[in-house]
C-alpha cells in the first residue's frame, strides 16, 4: 500500500535556525617559485606555466560513444555554449548532462538544431571534463508529444539503471519524460512517456492535446525542468517541477509542484511546494537537506516578471533559495535574504548539486564574458546567520596552482590619465603591504608576476582605516598608466558593496556586501579564462565575466586613507 502523502502539505511556518559553516583552513603550499628575481627588478616575461595535457580514458574503452577528448577546465562543449546541467555518479566518475545552447554568431540548421540531444561530459575531480558524444537525440524519438528542443531535467540512479527525466515539449505544451541507461551512454526512451502532466487540481495542465485548460495561458502548458531525490526516510523519491498556477493575481504565475513515486515511472502529485512572491517564473529547482532544514534553489531575473524580488538592490539575475521543514514544504523565501548566488547578466547562473569527496558541491553556468562555460565547484554550506551560501572549495582548486608568482612591487601606475599624478605610494617591507594616500586620493601598484589565469589572496589588516580598496588588473603596455589598468574590482567599505569598474571608473557589474568596521578579512581573488572571483573569508561575494587578453599582472589599490595587508599569495593557475 502507498503511504498517504498529501495530508503532508499542512502548512508550516518557517523558523529561522543557524548552522555554523564549515572553517575552511590555510594549508601549506609545497609549489615551485616561477619568478624569484632581484626586488625592483620589472620582469616583462610571462612564467612558463602551462598545465600538462590531461586525458579522461575512462574505465570503458569500448563504449562508442566516448568522444575521449582532452580534459578541460570552465568545459563547454565544442561549438556550443554551455547551459542548464546536472550530474550523476558512476564508477568514481561524475558525469555532466547538460542543455547545448546555440553560440552567437554560428550559422545553425534550424530544424537540425532543434532535435539536437543532451551534451554529456565526465570528470573524476569536478574541474576537468572531458566531452562525450550527446545522449537522448530528438532524431530517435517516435512520441508525437517529443517534438522540439529539450529543456532541464535530472539524472538518477535505482537499482543499477539510470533514469534521465527530461521536459518534452510541443509547441508550447511541456510534458515529463523518462529514459533509462545501464551505462549513461546508450539510452532508451520510456514507451508510456509522459510519465508526468499537471494535475488540474493544482496547476494549469491540457484541455486537449494542444491548448491548455485557462484561458489567459491559451496554447502554453508549463511542465519543465524535473528534479529527482531519493527520499531518506521512505522508500520512495521525491520529484519537483516547474508548472504554472492561478493563484489569484493578475496572471498565472510559476510555481513548484512537488509528486511522489516509488518506481520513478508512477507519480503522484501532491501539490504546490513553493510558490514565489509575486507574478515571475523561476526555474532550474534544486532541493537537498542540511541540518534539520530543507533548501530550494531557483534560477529567476529581473526579465523574468519581477523587479523587486531579491533582498540584494543590485542584483538583476540570481539563484535563490527558499526554507522548509519538511521536502514537501511550503518552500518560504527569506525577503532579507534570499539571494545564494547572483549579480548582473554577466554573473553566473542555472545551478545544481552533488556530493563529492563528502561534501555537498555546486556548479552552475558561468556567463564568461557572453561565451558561457560551466564555473568550477563550489562548496555549499549555511552561515551562522543561517543564509545559504557558496564557498571556496580548498580540496579542488587549490590543485590548480601551477607555480607562485613575484609578489615584488613593479610599478604605481598614475592615477590620472594624462598626468603623472600620484594618490600616494606602497610600500612593503617585511612581507607587509602599507600605503597612506593624500585625501581623496588612491593610489594602486601591480606585482611583477605575470599569468593568463590567476589567483591572488591577502589578508586585510584590522586597523586600516580607508573609505575603498580592491585589486587591480592590468595586461596593458607596461602598467604606468592609468589606462593600463584593465579591470579594477573594488571594494566600497564606505557604501556596503562590491563592483568591477575600470579606468574610467564607471560601474560595471555590482553586488551588496556588508562590511563591519575594525574587522580583519581575508580575500581571495581567482581570474580564470573569462570569469573572474571574489571570496571575502571564503564565501563566494562576486562573480563576472570580463575581457581576458592574457599575460596579467595583478596588484592592490586603496582609496582616501591608509591601509595594511599581510599573507599575500599569488599562484598562476591552469589554462
Amino acid at each position: 500500500m502507498k503511504r498517504k502523502l498529501i495530508g503532508m502539505l499542512a502548512a508550516v511556518l518557517l523558523l529561522t535556525q543557524g548552522c555554523a559553516a564549515e572553517d575552511k583552513r590555510k594549508s601549506d603550499y609545497d609549489i615551485p617559485i616561477v619568478d624569484e628575481e632581484a626586488a625592483g627588478q620589472e620582469d616583462e616575461e610571462m612564467p612558463d606555466t602551462q598545465p600538462e595535457t590531461e586525458q579522461t580514458e575512462g574505465e570503458d574503452m569500448a563504449q562508442a560513444a566516448n568522444t575521449d577528448k582532452e580534459a578541460k577546465i570552465h568545459y563547454s562543449p565544442e561549438g556550443y555554449c554551455m547551459w542548464d546541467n546536472w550530474y550523476v555518479e558512476r564508477d568514481g566518475e561524475i558525469h555532466l548532462i547538460h542543455l547545448k545552447g546555440l553560440a552567437g554568431g554560428m550559422d545553425y540548421d534550424a530544424a537540425k538544431e532543434n532535435r539536437r540531444g543532451y551534451g554529456h561530459a565526465v570528470s573524476t575531480d569536478l574541474v576537468h571534463w572531458s566531452e562525450q558524444a550527446d545522449i537522448l537525440s530528438l532524431e530517435e524519438s517516435t512520441n508525437p508529444l517529443d517534438r522540439d528542443f529539450r529543456y532541464t531535467g535530472c539524472t538518477i540512479e535505482r537499482n543499477g539503471v539510470y533514469y534521465t527525466f527530461y521536459t518534452m515539449r510541443k509547441g508550447q505544451g511541456q510534458r515529463i519524460g523518462v529514459a533509462t541507461s545501464e551505462d549513461l551512454y546508450e539510452w532508451e526512451e520510456y514507451e508510456g512517456n509522459p510519465v508526468l502532466v499537471p494535475d488540474e487540481k493544482w496547476f494549469i495542465t491540457f484541455a486537449n492535446e494542444n491548448v491548455s485548460n485557462h484561458a489567459a495561458w491559451g496554447a502554453t502548458v508549463d511542465c519543465r525542468d524535473m528534479l529527482v531525490i531519493e527520499d531518506k526516510e521512505g522508500e520512495g523519491y521525491w520529484g519537483y517541477f516547474v508548472a504554472s498556477a492561478d493563484t489569484g493575481r493578475t496572471s498565472p504565475t510559476a510555481v513548484i509542484g512537488v509528486a511522489y513515486s516509488y518506481d520513478l515511472l508512477e507519480w503522484e502529485q501532491l501539490g504546490i511546494a513553493y510558490m514565489p512572491r509575486s507574478v515571475s517564473m523561476p526555474e532550474m529547482v534544486d532541493v537537498f537537506q542540511i541540518g534539520e532544514k530543507w533548501y530550494m534553489t531557483l534560477t529567476t531575473a529581473k526579465n523574468n516578471g519581477c523587479i523587486s524580488g531579491f533582498s540584494d538592490p543590485y542584483i538583476t539575475r540570481a539563484q535563490i533559495y527558499a526554507v522548509a521543514d519538511s521536502p514537501t514544504g511550503p518552500f518560504v523565501e527569506n525577503p532579507d535574504d534570499n539571494v545564494m548566488m547572483g549579480g548582473q547578466i554577466n554573473s553566473g547562473y542555472s545551478s545544481r548539486s552533488i556530493i563529492f569527496n563528502g561534501k555537498r558541491r555546486v556548479l552552475y553556468t558561468d556567463s564568461n564574458n557572453g561565451e558561457a562555460v560551466l564555473s568550477l565547484p563550489k562548496d555549499v554550506a549555511v552561515n551562522e546567520e543561517g543564509h545559504l551560501r557558496l564557498y571556496y572549495a580548498a580540496d579542488l582548486l587549490e590543485n590548480l596552482r601551477t607555480g607562485v608568482l613575484s609578489d615584488m612591487i613593479a610599478v604605481q601606475p598614475n592615477t590620472s590619465f594624462a598626468w603623472n599624478t600620484k594618490g600616494g605610494v606602497w610600500k612593503k617591507e617585511e612581507n607587509i603591504y602599507s600605503c597612506t594616500t593624500d585625501k581623496n586620493s588612491w593610489q594602486s601598484f601591480l606585482m611583477r608576476g605575470m599569468a593568463n589565469n590567476m589567483e591572488l589572496e591577502f589578508v586585510m589588516d584590522a586597523e586600516s582605516d580607508c573609505s575603498m580598496f580592491g585589486i587591480v588588473l592590468s595586461s596593458e603596455g607596461d602598467g604606468k598608466l592609468l589606462h593600463d589598468l584593465n579591470h579594477i574590482l573594488v571594494l566600497d567599505l564606505q557604501n556596503n558593496r562590491v563592483y568591477l569598474t575600470n579606468a574610467e571608473w564607471d560601474l560595471a557589474n555590482c553586488r551588496e556586501y556588508e562590511f563591519e568596521e575594525k574587522k580583519e578579512y581575508h580575500f581571495r581573488m581567482i581570474l580564470l579564462d573569462k570569469t573572474i572571483e571574489l571570496y571575502i573569508d571564503d564565501e563566494l561575494v562576486f562573480n563576472s565575466g570580463v575581457h581576458n587578453t592574457g599575460a596579467n599582472r595583478a596588484g592592490l589599490f586603496v582609496n582616501d586613507g591608509s591601509i595594511w595587508v599581510r599573507e599575500l599569495g599569488f599562484y598562476s593557475l591552469e589554462d
